[in-house]
């Protein structure tokens, strides 16, 4: 099925749809704002944890307040959670004007970390309303795709609208237009008019089932025997406390298969690279859009007032533009058995870091944007292949804990990465440590070919 084809025969999907383009567009054009502003408010001295520190705001939330949006959306009508979420995001957005108002960090990283905890139970929502608005297998995987697709083609559209706002209009222009977005996003998902409540058939058939049991009286009419008292149930678990039995679960689970467990390794090393790389990437786009903009002609430096938040744009219009053009040869690659995207994973993961390795060296913001780009393309391939061979090697009743294990694992070596990256970048300098990360990558893509060819001697000793 086409993607034209999905959105013109499901308009009930094709709003929830038009509401995550409208809202992601104004995610990243916001994006560059901030980060701009972030750097401004900093000073040289400590612009990297300043950066680092508002990614952290923007990565954690997600992490943490997951589990519990993901029981609120299972026992809510999920329409009306996207929609309190994108009312409540209209209002938290205008934050960074008052940020830029009494030039605060703290505030800036208060309004990140509370836009994304409430991005949480929207994020939740939206992907368990994705199966029940698709009508079969065909439009749930045109679907998905077309939801992978459409994040990437996001970053690329809003973070170019964010760079020529922010120059033409002002920050404060930008940061109203992401508050308008959210309310154009409540408006789209009002307008659904498929019932997006959880499925309660199974609690309605347990109510059922109880309302037509024997009582205990009549049970001991049938039974002289003396009844035996009922186990009493415990409490039941935290949220918090169901992540961390599902992420026990899930690396016991890998612990089991090499294969798997050689994924999950080289993803944390993959982690803390990527997360020096997302750390460092608006710090390189200020300067080298400093340096862009200052060897113009005195005309052309006129035309763009913000420097700063322009090379920071012109990064991530890149970071996007490399997702939209990699998607497809991501599926092309996407066939095969586990070990020939086991091979196609390897080769990508350290091509991958010596993508970070080239960019780090850059000396013009074009050049960087160029490496960025192919970078992004290689990316799709190393994360379709990893995630494919994930799902072709785990069992299916363990696939949920394997894949919330991967999430945790890699989240956490993310933001640790990126808070340490912020602080030695401010005292070593940033191309140094994006270059640490990059050899960081392709140290993980060398373990990987070394732990594959372990693993193929023990099967070689079985047979």
């Amino acid at each position: 099925m086409t993607y034209r084809g999905l959105l013109a025969g499901n308009p009930d999907f094709r709003r929830l749809w038009t509401g995550q383009v409208v809202s992601e567009v104004g995610d990243w054009l916001n994006n560059i704002a901030v980060t701009a502003l972030a750097i401004q408010l900093a000073g040289p001295a400590s612009v990297g944890l300043a950066i680092s520190v508002y990614a952290v705001a923007r990565h954690l939330p997600l992490f943490v307040f997951g589990p519990v949006a993901g029981v609120v959306v299972d026992r809510a009508d999920r329409r009306r959670v996207m929609i309190a979420a994108d009312l409540a995001r209209a209002v938290l957005a205008l934050g960074f004007l008052l940020a830029e108002r009494h030039g605060s960090l703290a505030l800036i990283y208060a309004a990140g970390g509370a836009l994304f905890s409430v991005s949480a139970f929207f994020n939740a929502a939206k992907r368990a309303s994705v199966p029940t608005l698709a009508r079969g297998a065909e439009e749930l995987l045109a679907a998905n795709s077309l939801s992978a697709s459409t994040t990437a083609a996001t970053i690329a559209v809003g973070s170019a609208l964010g760079g020529v706002f922010a120059t033409s209009l002002g920050r404060d222009a930008v940061f109203l237009i992401n508050a308008a977005t959210f309310l154009a996003s409540a408006e789209m998902i009002r307008r659904i008019r498929k019932s997006l409540t959880a499925d309660w058939q199974l609690r309605d058939a347990e109510v059922e089932t109880a309302a037509h049991a024997p009582d205990a009286d009549s049970l001991a009419e049938r039974d002289p025997r003396p009844a035996t008292p009922a186990p009493q149930p415990g409490p039941p678990p935290s949220p918090l406390g169901r992540m961390l039995a599902d992420f026990r679960g899930g690396l016991r689970y890998v612990g089991r298969d090499r294969f798997l467990s050689a994924v999950f390794v080289v993803a944390a090393g993959w982690g803390l690279g990527n997360g020096a790389a997302r750390a460092l990437y608006s710090i390189f786009g200020a300067r080298l859009g400093e340096q862009a903009v200052a060897g113009w002609g005195e005309g052309a430096r006129q035309l763009v007032e913000r420097p700063t938040d322009f090379g920071i744009s012109v990064l991530f219009v890149a970071m996007g533009a490399g997702g939209v053009l990699g998607a497809p040869i991501a599926r092309r690659f996407a066939g095969g058995g586990v070990e020939g995207l086991g091979a196609r994973m390897g080769r990508s993961l350290c091509l991958d870091g010596c993508g970070l390795l080239v960019f780090s060296l850059m000396p013009s913001l074009w050049g960087a944007a160029l490496v960025l780009v192919a970078r992004e393309m290689n990316f799709a391939v190393w994360w379709t292949a990893q995630q494919t061979a994930l799902m072709r090697r785990t069992e299916g009743h363990f696939a949920g804990r394997v894949f919330a294990s991967y999430e945790t694992l890699t989240t956490l070596m993310m933001v640790g990465a990126m808070l340490a990256s912020g602080v030695a970048a401010d005292r070593l300098g940033i191309r140094p440590v994006a270059a640490a990360g990059g050899g960081m990558i392709v140290l993980s893509g060398l373990l990987w070919f070394i732990l594959r060819r372990g693993r193929q001697k023990e099967v070689d000793s079985r047979q």
